[in-house]
């Protein structure tokens, strides 16, 4: 009796067993907000939403994992259980995760770097995924301007319009300068570049008095691009200057011309040489420059302005020539000497043809006067270490200092084409942030009534005079580049 009884229940509870299992299901149906997102049921496809589907439970413990998924929203999900059997509406809430935004800049124009990838320029529409970002850095850059930044969060989602604070405008900016010097190598004494770092004013204007009609004479808008000192035809509105080529296996120098009032240039010398300070002859036919083009040290050579008919050697010492000044009548060249062994640099005349060499005295950067009876030129104070200007007379008699001072350098002095003024470039005027900065000067050739002519702020040297005394040119890394400029002085009275 007692097994019949015990089977039979067990039987009974089988069945009912079957029958729960059989009847665990419900009806349900799955809202996400918003709607469109795919669905994930235990992650096999369940559909899109809204979806209404029968699920089937295996016991009343049993879960059913739900994930909703849509693009530029967080993927979600939540568990759908038996009980309670009278619940089957479920909801989902996407959260976003992405966001159009609009960046501007003041300025606009500025180039948009998005986490350091260039992205567009400003205004810029962009779309941001933050499903794998907590937020994008932002940067905005414009030539000539600060670099403006700001970051972008998912949060707030409703801001889509970014400001970046408005761009400061950079007003100095370093731009590196190429000075040829002396420098002592293993085999003997070079005329080698020398890097120096400058300052450069972006804003071009000149507000100085006693300048007027400043003007751009080349056109150059590259800042690694180095020219060197202009110098003007004796006969005509001819330009000539170096350029400085740097390349990995070699640096060198040509000379370059253009005729004022065009852009336009050619080449005078060729070769991966080092062509320097280039001076005309009186007729303006010709010119006479420093070069290493055979040896190691640098002598004078001669060549046509128009390149033709070859280049003619002056000197072949063991000496370095360089920074030559031809007579009026065309029968001497001063010039700057480093012999051998020398612990200052020399000033010395040769014949133009190349004879009787001569030592005058100390110094550097001889000029002979128009009337061919002085040279002028600049010694470096011993015991200052000050650079000033001194006047001789041809033969090197009756030396006299012009500039006297314990503060500043006075260099590159040119006579004008009647003999009574002086140009130079020092360093004695201070700039807006009043830091000593080189500037067009100008005297009388006895040294008086000395007045600053430039006043910009960025690097100003090289001067020289055309052919009529009218105008000034002179060399400038204003603008951020550097570049030959002009300009009509005001003398004083």
């Amino acid at each position: 009796m007692d097994t019949r009884i015990s089977k039979t229940l067990w039987s009974v509870c089988f069945i009912i067993s079957l029958l729960f299992i059989c009847s665990c299901s419900k009806k349900v149906t799955i809202n996400t907000d918003p709607s469109g997102a795919k669905l994930l049921i235990n992650n096999e496809e369940g559909g899109i939403s809204p979806l209404t589907i029968k699920l089937k439970f295996k016991d009343q413990d049993d879960i059913f994992k739900v994930i909703a998924q849509k693009e530029d929203y967080q993927e979600t999900y939540i568990d759908i259980t038996y009980q309670p059997t009278s619940q089957t509406d479920y909801n989902i809430f996407l959260k976003k995760n992405a966001k159009t935004v609009r960046i501007i800049t003041e300025p606009p124009g500025a180039k948009i770097y998005i986490d350091g990838q260039e992205s567009g320029i400003s205004p810029l529409t962009k779309k941001l995924s933050f499903k794998d970002a907590k937020q994008y850095d932002i940067i905005a850059r414009l030539d000539k301007y600060e670099d403006g930044k700001t970051t972008i969060l998912l949060e707030p989602q409703m801001q889509s319009d970014y400001l970046i604070p408005p761009l400061k405008k950079i007003e100095i900016v370093s731009v590196e300068n190429i000075v040829y010097k002396p420098q002592q190598t293993e085999k003997g004494v070079s005329l080698l570049p020398v890097q120096i770092p400058t300052l450069a004013y972006l804003e071009v204007i000149e507000r100085s008095p006693m300048v007027k009609s400043v003007t751009r004479i080349t056109n150059n808008e590259d800042p690694n691009l180095k020219i060197l000192d202009p110098v003007l035809s004796p006969r005509s509105d001819i330009l000539v200057y170096g350029e400085f080529t740097q390349e990995p296996d070699v640096n060198y120098c040509n000379i370059w011309k253009t005729t004022v009032g065009s852009f336009g240039k050619t080449r005078v010398t060729y070769g991966k040489w080092s062509d320097l300070f280039p001076a005309f002859t009186p007729d303006g036919e010709y010119l006479i420059f420093s070069s290493n083009r055979t040896r190691a040290n640098s002598t004078l050579w001669r060549i046509r302005v128009d390149g033709g008919g070859g280049v003619t050697n002056i000197t072949s010492t063991l000496a370095l020539d360089y920074s030559p000044s031809v007579s009026p009548d065309d029968n001497l060249i001063i010039y700057e000497s480093r012999p051998p062994n020398a612990e200052e640099p020399q000033i010395w005349s040769i014949n133009t043809n190349g004879t009787l060499p001569t030592q005058l005295r100390e110094g550097l950067s001889p000029r002979i006067s128009p009337d061919g009876q002085k040279i002028m030129f600049v010694r470096i104070d011993k015991l200052t270490k000050k650079k000033q200007i001194w006047v001789m007379g041809l033969n090197g008699s009756e030396e006299t200092q012009i500039t006297q001072n314990n503060e500043y350098d006075a260099e590159h002095p040119v006579w004008s084409p009647d003999g009574k003024w002086i140009v130079f470039d020092a360093n004695e005027g201070l700039d807006s942030q009043k830091r000593q900065n080189y500037d067009i000067w100008l005297m009388a050739a006895d040294g008086s009534k000395k007045t600053q002519l430039t006043t910009n702020g960025s690097w100003d040297d090289s001067p020289c005079w055309d052919y009529a005394g009218k105008f000034i040119y002179f060399r400038s890394n204003r603008g951020g580049a550097w570049n030959i400029w002009r300009f009509e002085p005001i003398l004083p009275k």
